[in-house]
């Protein structure tokens, strides 16, 4: 079943996303060696950027965004929430320990599916506003980027 959104709900799934963002990498970093904790402290400060952003546009809703209800891209964007691990991030539904190896992949898991998340974005905002989803998603990238490096070094170590 997919359900529909308002832009202010996406725009809170949004913050949501990010305020979770921030508790994962904080939680990792409790018990990270020094190379993956400053990895995980840099993704939470993004995630604290990301956060602001949204905070922001959610407030100023009717001067940020110049939305348009598109029914397709409403459920898309639903359905990426209630199926995927956005889904379980929102819900709260990871499990509460995790070793190093399986919540790198879960960071790669999030941020690929944030990328997904905001380029569904794109037919509900202006034209002029698409900058600001284009860095999201340029930085989204980059995390997952970030995470592959880190998770192949962890391997690599055995």
């Amino acid at each position: 079943m997919v359900f529909r959104f308002s832009p202010s709900e996406v725009l809170e799934m949004a913050v949501e996303l990010e305020r979770r963002g921030i508790q994962f990498y904080r939680k990792l970093q409790m018990n990270a060696s020094p190379r993956p904790r400053e990895l995980f402290a840099f993704l939470e400060e993004q995630e604290k950027k990301h956060l602001q952003l949204f905070t922001g546009l959610r407030e100023s809703l009717e001067e940020a965004l110049t939305w348009s209800y598109d029914e397709e891209a409403m459920k898309y964007l639903g359905t990426i929430v209630e199926n995927g691990i956005l889904g379980k991030v929102l819900g709260d539904t990871l499990p509460s320990s995790l070793t190093l190896e399986e919540a790198i992949e879960i960071g790669i898991q999030v941020e690929k599916e944030s990328v997904l998340f905001y380029q569904g974005f794109y037919p509900l905002m202006s034209e002029t506003k698409h900058s600001i989803l284009e860095e999201i998603i340029a930085e989204e990238k980059r995390h997952v980027v970030q995470l592959t490096e880190l998770k192949k070094e962890f391997l690599a170590r055995g």
